[in-house]
């Protein structure tokens, strides 16, 4: 511990000192300076020790000669170079009443001068200047600038805010007190700020007090520049016996300047911005890849990107439909520098020529946020991008990644702006998630998702092949080629547009893990002796495996999918390996690993649906943080992976929820398990794995019900047979029409 100084900081202060001033500018009408009244605390830092012994005035600052300096430089007739713009605000009598006091040795000063006439709906606005003089030996007396902004009092406005009901049909009165700091000393405009913040909340009609104060701080420091702001907003009717609920917090401009705030111990030259990507000639997704990795080659790094959608054209219809996109970048490069770059990547490096406004294109990137800034460059230029606020194809996208990010215009948030412009109630939205195939035989295939209603595109069937010789329900079946083959070929004759999934380890508690070479040594002939027989050319393979080299091995080997059941969390090398393969990735929830998952089934709260949502959310966070594109994201909530026999029927009764439970699980697709689990043994009485095939059918129905979009399955013939007449009652675009019953 430090040791403690020689001399206490003791304090002096004169509280409340009603004065009346000329040098305090505009009254609350805007008249010329006048005479107004003045309330003043000054506090100064002076050991006491001395006058405490002796008794003596002479040996402190005493409270009655400090007071007796501070109205005589309040009191005193402005200076001729006193401007109209000091007197306008008051900051420089705070400077003043600070020098009066060191006049009368005191070395630590802060003085708060409130003005309660400078403003028509506050109590009070005014400054307060905190400042430190000391002597060095043998040199003139040096005074530093401590701290120095202005306040505003219990500013009262009316507007609507709250959550209830009554709450939104009624103006109620909100009072907002706010501190404010430049980078530099420097005067601020108290008048014109209160006046900008009434605007502002009279305009708002926020549901909670925490948005509102947001909302203002971002104002001060984005449109006032100022370097700090500290807003407290009070609803005073909203507790009866209560003076109210208040909200405080404190923002910095560089807080909203740019997000770029959190890289600046790494490069303080970094930027954050959002680009629009699209395509509809050519290989679309490809064109959609390759343009991010032309950014990376320019220096532009991707931080993140949303999920791909099939998008109807918009302006120019009569084209083919598009591909759109957006990803987060980091850059050191001005916004016109950014254009010019990816100008460059558009037409030098994927061969864009552009032949009609608005119409086909192998690629367009557009700029539609670069940090907070606004920029209107005639035709150059435009930062936001014009448009962006009327297209669904960029706000869908964008609010996936960015939701919170303010739109530096509009003052509105990005899900704010997406609501609007697509209310979920009652918006039918025609695009589409895709997920793209890069294989290694020819173009990109594409796998198509409706993932806003769940009703416009078929469920896909995944059927289960294992090359196993102790999975719980078909261990054995088919390690020999040919009966591999067999079950592959009976899969596709009952669904040509299915994937196989092939697992060469078993995910049975009972198993014993045989490892990544072993385990490649029966997927990977596997996936090659299916890729040389002509009927599976076009099959979509998925590979079943947690270790990254077999994935890595399956996916050259001719496979387009990698399926982990542990989300990338056993093998520490697994989402970066997916990301560099770019290549779609099923990120299944599972706690442990399958020896150690049964007991892992107790969840806070015992809310299985929110304990899913909350650990499936954090893996798709590392996947982004890994490098893998949110388009080749595809989710499981794991039935039968550390969940009790209720949890799997609470999952699977709750899946539409789970699946919107969270922001960051939009445009995903959702993959669900259900085929044979012991649960539903359980529940009819079939011991068999094999004898579970009608109880499937019913978990798969609910499956779809839920929202499914791929069901994972044994029995392929039996199951298409469900999904088909399934589908045929629930995916269909009618169920977007709602049906009115009138009362009699």
């Amino acid at each position: 511990m430090s040791a403690p100084p020689l001399l206490p900081p003791d304090s002096i202060s004169v509280q409340g000192l009603a004065l009346t001033t000329l040098k305090a500018g505009h009254d609350t009408w805007h008249r010329a300076p006048r005479p107004q009244p003045v309330l003043i605390d000054c506090a100064v830092r002076a050991p006491v020790a001395l006058a405490g012994i002796s008794d003596l005035v002479s040996e402190s600052v005493h409270y009655g000669i400090l007071t007796k300096a501070i109205t005589s430089a309040v009191e005193a007739s402005p200076a001729p170079d006193f401007t109209p713009a000091q007197q306008g605000t008051g900051r420089a009598l705070a400077h003043e009443v600070v020098d009066s006091a060191f006049g009368v040795g005191a070395e630590h000063v802060s003085a708060r001068l409130a003005f309660p006439k400078k403003l028509l709906r506050a109590d009070a606005a005014g400054w307060q200047v905190v400042k430190h003089r000391y002597t060095p030996y043998g040199s003139a007396p040096v005074t530093k600038e401590v701290d120095e902004f202005a306040f505003i009092e219990n500013l009262r406005v009316y507007t609507v805010i709250g959550v209830n009901p009554w709450e939104r049909l009624e103006k109620q009165e909100v009072v907002v007190s706010v501190d404010m700091r430049t980078d530099e000393p420097a005067e601020i405009d108290i008048v014109k700020i209160a006046d900008g913040l009434v605007e502002q909340i009279e305009a708002s009609a926020y549901l909670t007090i925490e948005a509102l104060v947001s909302a203002l701080t971002r104002y001060l420091c984005v449109d006032h520049a100022l370097s700090s702001a500290s807003v407290r907003a009070l609803k005073p009717r909203a507790i009866a016996f209560a003076s109210g609920p208040s909200v405080s917090i404190t923002r910095t401009k560089r807080f909203y300047s740019t997000e770029a705030a959190r890289f600046s111990s790494v490069d303080p030259t970094s930027h954050i911005a959002y680009l629009g990507l699209g395509s509809n000639l050519g290989d679309s997704a490809a064109l959609l890849s390759a343009a991010l990795d032309e950014l990376e080659k320019r220096g532009i790094k991707v931080l993140r990107t949303s999920s791909m959608y099939e998008t109807a054209p918009m302006y120019v219809e009569n084209q083919p439909r598009f591909l759109n996109a957006v990803c987060k970048v980091s850059t050191t490069l001005s916004p016109h520098d950014l254009l010019r770059a990816v100008q460059d990547v558009e037409k030098n490096a994927l061969g864009r020529v552009k032949l009609i406004d608005k119409g086909p294109r192998t690629i367009d990137i557009d700029i539609e946020l670069y940090d907070d800034i606004v920029m209107r460059d005639g035709a150059v230029l435009s930062i936001p991008h014009l448009s962006m606020l009327e297209r669904e194809f960029v706000l869908r996208p964008l609010v996936e990644i960015a939701p919170e990010y303010v739109h530096p215009v509009t003052m509105k948030t990005i899900a704010e702006h997406f609501e609007h412009l697509c209310p979920p109630a009652t918006f039918v939205s025609e695009m589409y998630s895709v997920v793209p195939l890069k294989t290694f035989r020819g173009s990109s295939k594409q796998m198509l998702f409706d993932t806003v209603h769940h009703v416009r595109t078929p469920t896909y069937v995944m059927g289960i092949l294992n090359i196993t010789p102790d999975s719980f329900s078909d261990g054995g079946k088919n390690e020999a080629p040919d009966s591999m083959l067999a079950s592959a070929r009976e899969f596709v004759a009952a669904n040509p547009d299915m994937i196989i999934d092939i697992g060469g380890q078993s995910t049975n508690p009972k198993s014993v893990d045989p490892g990544p070479e072993v385990e490649a040594a029966r997927v990977v002939p596997a996936i090659k002796l299916l890729r040389e027989q002509p009927e599976f050319v076009n099959t979509i393979i998925s590979v079943d495996t947690f270790y990254a080299s077999v994935a890595r091995a399956a996916i050259e080997a001719g496979a387009d999918i990698i399926n982990d059941v542990s989300a990338g969390a056993l093998d520490a090398d697994m989402l970066a390996t997916a990301a560099a393969l770019d290549v779609p990735i099923i990120l299944m929830h599972m706690r442990g690993t399958p020896q150690t998952m049964t007991s892992l089934t107790t969840y806070d709260g015992d809310d299985v649906v929110e304990g899913v949502a909350a650990e499936l959310a954090r893996q798709v966070r590392a996947a982004e943080d890994a490098g893998v594109k949110r388009w080749n994201m595809i989710l499981d909530p794991g039935l039968g992976f550390a969940k009790t026999q209720e949890q799997n029927l609470t999952v699977l009764r709750e899946l539409a929820y789970l699946m919107r439970s969270r922001r960051g699980f939009e445009g995903l697709p959702w993959l669900v398990g259900p085929s044979r689990k012991a649960f539903i043994g359980r529940i009819t009485g079939a011991a068999k794995a094999s004898d579970r095939v009608f109880g499937t059918g019913a978990a798969v129905a609910a499956s779809i019900v839920g929202g499914a979009d791929i069901l994972r399955v044994h029995d392929v013939k039996e199951m298409t047979d469900v999904v088909k007449v399934m589908d045929s009652i629930y995916k269909r675009p009618e169920q977007l029409r709602s049906r009115r019953v009138e009362k009699v």
